[in-house]
């Protein structure tokens, strides 16, 4: 191993070098790990120190820049810069995008696990990486990553050209949760995103789940399902309100008859969400019960959520269900209970419970509206 020679760098120095020609590497005796290579062409400064990280033996190498465009003084400053930040792990240590993925994969499983759902954005966030993410940048490094924002964006305009705008964003946020999701555990990784250069394409709200008026067209188009658990969910949900994925989830066993009501287990806050019941909710519910003796009280509606070639499906029932109770005059607070929404502050169940001790009010509200949903579709 060739002898480091250190001298005390200075401008002048450097410049007899260039003159005399005479090429090499210099180390500097004032900030250890400081070197300047006096090449036949350029004059690079390079910062390099050998270190441990987490008990393996490593080295920093940066290259900080060229004389004369960076002096003698702004090399050191830029190399105590280097040597007081924390040392970053090599190529061969370092996470890859890919393997983030995974972690991030099983963070979204985990997370559905507790609240007992469905992992559907996990096999969406899957789809999108296996399509688009992983074969741009399965083998980069998150801090590769995080130091190139230019490949990042323009693999966004890429994407944005080839599958629409809206995969483009919803790649640029993937990549983004991923990113934090490792940075919680690898402190090393910059704090820049490697998303930092993309401007998010504008996203137009979906007219899928608006509240649709056509009632008998809807009517008829359920009337042509042949399934009875299908039927009976649609309907349930339209009458109900509720969020299609937290229906879907429905047991026999929630159903509580002497309470007139039914409760479903992990809402969206977390909390159990308890809907009181109607008459028209109890005759759509027996549908589904009557025709099968299996736990769910809806087999078969889970992920991927049916459509059975309804106009109106989803959140847009449940968007009709909220139009048709603000056309009753119902309050605004029993209209976000039934419908399962938090307050702020507030524990869903313990608020309900106390409005339904307190008197008919939310019994009464949700008698209404089903009243109005019958009328509307045309039923006796």
């Amino acid at each position: 191993m060739a002898v480091r020679k250190f001298h005390l760098l200075t401008d002048r120095l450097i410049e007899a070098r260039i003159e005399f020609e005479t090429q090499g590497i210099f180390w500097d005796s004032r900030v250890h790990g400081l070197n300047v290579r006096v090449g036949k062409r350029r004059v690079t400064w390079t910062f390099y120190r050998e270190h441990r990280l987490r008990g393996k033996r490593g080295y920093t190498c940066r290259r900080l820049g060229f004389f004369p465009a960076m002096t003698c003084a702004d090399a050191r400053k830029a190399a105590e810069k280097v040597a007081t930040a924390r040392p970053q792990p090599g190529r061969k240590d370092a996470m890859t995008f890919a393997a983030a993925m995974v972690e991030y994969d099983q963070h979204l499983h985990a997370q559905s696990k507790r609240r007992g759902k469905e992992p559907t954005w996990a096999r969406i966030v899957q789809s999108f990486a296996r399509k688009h993410l992983l074969p741009e940048f399965g083998n980069w490094t998150l801090a590769e990553l995080s130091a190139a924002p230019a490949v990042v964006r323009d693999f966004h305009r890429d994407v944005t050209k080839d599958s629409g705008p809206i995969a483009a964003n919803h790649c640029a946020r993937i990549l983004v949760a991923c990113y934090k999701n490792a940075a919680k555990l690898d402190r090393s990784l910059p704090p820049e995103l490697p998303t930092s250069a993309v401007q998010y394409n504008p996203e137009k709200p979906s007219t899928a789940g608006l509240p649709f008026a056509d009632f008998p067209k809807w009517k008829a188009a359920l009337d042509k399902i042949e399934s009875p658990i299908r039927h009976s969910y649609f309907l349930t949900a339209l009458l109900t309100g509720c969020r299609p994925g937290e229906l879907a989830r429905l047991r026999r066993e929630d159903i509580m008859p002497k309470e007139r009501a039914f409760v479903i287990r992990g809402g969206k806050s977390g909390d159990d969400i308890r809907i009181v019941l109607s008459v028209p909710i109890v005759r759509a519910l027996r549908m589904a019960l009557g025709a099968h003796d299996g736990a769910p009280v809806f087999p078969g509606c889970q992920w991927p959520l049916p459509t059975d070639k309804l106009p109106a499906t989803g959140r847009a029932l449940r968007r009709t269900y909220r139009t048709v109770a603000a056309d009753l005059g119902v309050n605004e607070v029993l209209t976000r209970l039934l419908m399962g929404h938090s307050l702020a502050g507030i524990n869903q169940r313990y608020i309900t419970e106390l409005v339904l001790q307190s008197g008919p009010g939310l019994r009464t509200a949700q008698a209404a509206i089903s009243r109005r949903i019958v009328t509307l579709l045309g039923q006796p």
